[in-house]
């Protein structure tokens, strides 16, 4: 397990960090802003409400209470749905049911929410309850700090990012957690006290609030999976370090030796001209009490597929899905004695500098920094590494559809259901 960087004090503390405020426009420039919106009346000082992550994708609009109302707002645009802060509560108004008033400490969760077409049958199926005609999550929110420039490279879709309130960091000096630990006591009841989340680029930090020399540090890979269960309370941060940190069984080595053998499913060897795809084993498959994962095909299970991430078609990324179709069809070249996966001719590998994406398809050979070596789990399972390290290609899935990819060094590895275990189908 890593460690936090050596505390050095911030100017800036302990005063509450922040980034600059959203921009705010008037009535009369609202037709130059997108939905959704949050109209902001005179009397209600924006500047005291709880920042949010989706804060980065909302419109704020500043109204006179004296002629606006939100139900002519609704009429007026009747098939957008859109907040309106007032100063102990917000509410929320929909053309799809009526006006809803939430507590703030949910805030983030009900903007996140708006952003899916499935907004309100994915609000009644979250624990929601009503406290003194507010509706409000059951679940307290995760206090999350984050680096200001790094704000727009967190993912707002991830579920567990949906319940939360941040604060940013400006200053470049490393972060000090004690001074963080300050300004989360300082937040009383309005989110999760035993606990705070620090995140700089794509390293994380669990904190003890009352202790923050406690900490425990994970990876894009383990956030949900380490961050529900401080939440929800059945952890805390020292319980984490107590359990450790097994490590997945997989196996890394520097290059693939020269008897390795692609195989299917059944032992059979995989040849150029072959087509497959890449079933993808998860522990809540196992979970459903299925005799056999593998014995059914095409029926509901998880896969490795190929998405388009640039609007001229130019870039493929490389994502898990479930699904009841079959994924990405994938086929394998050697190339001077080495195996690579294909996708259409290109190559499966790893993003480089100008890639946003951990795992890319590319036309170009890799390079033996971003080349992608194939290898076999304890259990036959073949798994993915980077070439000449110890970093293995990981899963996280973010909905029950649909699963990130990342490039994680193993020790950071906390559950081996988060590497990403395949088997080969051929078709």
């Amino acid at each position: 397990m890593s460690t936090p960087p050596t505390p050095v004090k911030m100017a800036s503390m302990p005063s509450p960090p922040s980034a600059p405020p959203p921009a705010i426009a008037d009535e009369t420039q609202e037709s130059d802003v997108r939905p959704p919106f949050i109209y902001i009346p005179e009397y209600v000082d924006f500047k005291s409400v709880q920042r949010c992550l989706e804060d980065r994708r909302i419109s704020f609009v500043t109204v006179n209470s004296a002629t606006f109302s939100g139900e002519l707002q609704l009429k007026k645009r009747p098939y957008q749905q859109f907040l309106v802060l007032e100063r102990d509560h917000f509410t929320l108004f929909s053309h799809y049911h009526p006006s809803v008033k939430f507590s703030y400490r949910s805030r983030n969760a009900v903007m996140s929410l708006l952003w899916r077409s499935t907004w309100f049958s994915d609000m009644t199926r979250t624990k929601f309850v009503v406290v003194d005609g507010l509706w409000q999550l059951e679940q307290l929110p995760v206090l999350c700090f984050a680096f200001g420039l790094d704000a727009d490279t967190l993912c707002s879709s991830y579920l567990i990012d949906d319940n939360t309130t941040h604060e940013y960091y400006e200053s470049t000096a490393t972060m000090d957690m004690a001074e963080l630990a300050t300004v989360a006591q300082g937040k009383g009841n309005l989110c999760v006290s035993h606990f705070f989340v620090v995140n700089r680029g794509k390293e994380y930090w669990a904190v003890d609030t009352k202790d923050p020399s406690i900490s425990y540090a994970f990876g894009p890979s383990t956030k949900t999976h380490t961050v529900s269960r401080l939440a929800d309370g059945s952890m805390t941060v020292q319980t984490l370090i107590d359990e450790g940190q097994p490590h997945a069984r997989i196996e890394t080595r520097t290059s693939q030796t020269p008897e390795f053998t692609l195989r299917d499913i059944n032992g059979e060897e995989v040849v150029e001209g072959d087509n497959f795809v890449l079933q993808i084993r998860n522990e809540r498959d196992e979970d459903e009490g299925a005799e056999n994962e593998w014995d059914t095909m095409f029926n509901g299970k998880d896969w490795l597929d190929i998405f388009d991430h640039t609007d001229d078609g130019s870039g493929l990324g490389v994502v898990a899905h479930g699904t009841v179709d079959c994924g990405g069809t994938f086929g394998m070249a050697v190339v001077d004695g080495i195996t690579y996966i294909t996708y259409e001719g290109k190559y499966l590998q790893l993003g480089d500098s100008d890639h946003s994406l951990d795992v890319v398809v590319l036309p170009d050979l890799p390079s033996e920094s971003t080349r992608i070596q194939i290898g076999y789990s304890n259990d036959g399972d073949i798994t993915l590494t980077q070439w000449g390290t110890t970093k293995v290609i990981t899963c996280e899935w973010i909905k029950a559809s649909y699963g990130a990819i990342y490039l994680c060094d193993a020790k950071d590895v906390s559950i081996p259901d988060e590497v990403l275990r395949m088997q080969l189908i051929k078709t």
